[in-house]
C-alpha cells in the first residue's frame, strides 16, 4: 500500500468473491460495490484521473465495467483501541436499571445483514456483497452480534476479524440505543481474542462519537500484520444488564 493515494480508491475492479475480500481486508483494503449504473459513472468522473496517473491500481476483473468496483484503505485510518468504544454514563445506567434485553452471538448473521441492507443508502451493500460475507461467516472470518427483546430482532452488528483486528462492518437498531448495545456486546466478546483495534474504515462524526481517532495507514498495516487467524467472539446468549458496568477507560 506504500504510496496508494489517501483518500481515493487504491485499486478498481477485481471480484467479490470470500477470498479476494479476505485478502483484501488483511492487507488492510476493503470493497465498496456500485449499487447503480449512475454510481459507476461518478466512479469514471472521480477517479480516472488517478487510474491515468497510476496511484489507483487496475485489477483483473470479470466485470463488464472495473470502476463498478473500488477498493479504499484510508490513510490516516479511523480506528477504536480495544476497550476504548465509548460507554456513554446514560446509557450504562439504562443497561444497569432498565432494559431487559439479551444479546447473541451469530445466532442469525444472514438476518442481521439484511437489517443492515434494509434502507441504507447508498446501498454499497449489494446482494453479491451479502453472498460473499454470508460465505466468510461460514468460514469463521465474519461475524454478527444480536439483541433481542424476547424473541424480536431489534439491533445487530456485523464485523470481519483477522488477527489483532476487528473489522466493524455495519450495524442496525430498530429500538433505541440497540445498535450501540451491539457493538458494546461485541468489543465485550472480543475479551481475550488478542484484539487490540476495531477498525471502522470511515472517519466520521458518529465514529469519532464512538472513540475512533487516527492512525497512520503503515501503523494500521503494521497491526495486521501481526496476526491473520479468525477471531473468535466469546459465545452464547447473554443479558445486557452486564454490559452496563463497563467502562471507557481514562485518557
Amino acid at each position: 500500500m506504500d504510496g496508494a493515494p489517501a483518500d481515493l480508491p487504491v485499486a478498481i475492479g477485481g471480484r467479490i468473491e470470500a477470498a479476494t475480500v479476505l485478502g483484501g481486508y488483511r492487507h488492510g483494503a476493503f470493497p465498496m460495490p456500485a449499487a447503480s449504473g449512475a454510481e459507476i459513472e461518478a466512479n469514471h468522473f472521480l477517479y480516472e484521473d488517478s487510474v491515468a496517473a497510476g496511484t489507483t491500481a487496475v485489477l483483473d476483473s470479470p466485470l463488464p465495467d472495473p470502476y463498478a468496483l473500488t477498493w479504499w484503505s484510508p490513510d490516516p485510518r479511523p480506528v477504536i483501541p480495544y476497550g476504548r468504544l465509548t460507554k456513554p454514563r446514560s446509557l450504562m445506567k439504562l443497561l444497569r436499571n432498565r432494559l431487559p434485553w439479551t444479546t447473541t452471538v451469530n445466532r442469525c448473521f444472514d438476518l442481521v445483514l439484511d437489517e443492515c441492507r434494509r434502507d441504507r443508502t447508498p446501498e454499497w451493500l449489494t446482494g453479491e456483497l451479502c453472498e460473499c460475507m454470508v460465505e466468510l461467516h461460514k468460514q469463521g472470518w465474519a461475524h454478527s452480534v444480536e439483541v433481542w427483546d424476547g424473541d424480536e430482532l431489534i439491533g445487530g452488528a456485523v464485523g470481519v476479524g483477522t488477527g489483532t483486528v476487528f473489522a466493524l462492518e455495519t450495524c442496525f437498531h430498530r429500538r433505541a440505543n440497540a445498535s450501540k448495545v451491539a457493538l458494546l456486546d461485541l468489543e465485550y466478546r472480543l475479551l481475550g481474542t488478542g484484539v487490540t483495534l476495531l477498525d471502522v474504515e470511515w472517519d466520521s462524526e458518529l465514529n469519532q462519537q464512538r472513540g475512533a481517532g487516527p492512525v497512520p495507514r503503515p501503523d494500521f498495516l503494521a497491526a495486521l500484520a501481526r496476526g491473520g487467524d479468525p477471531v473468535r467472539p466469546a459465545d452464547g446468549a447473554e443479558e445486557v444488564r452486564r454490559l452496563g458496568f463497563l467502562r471507557t477507560p481514562a485518557g
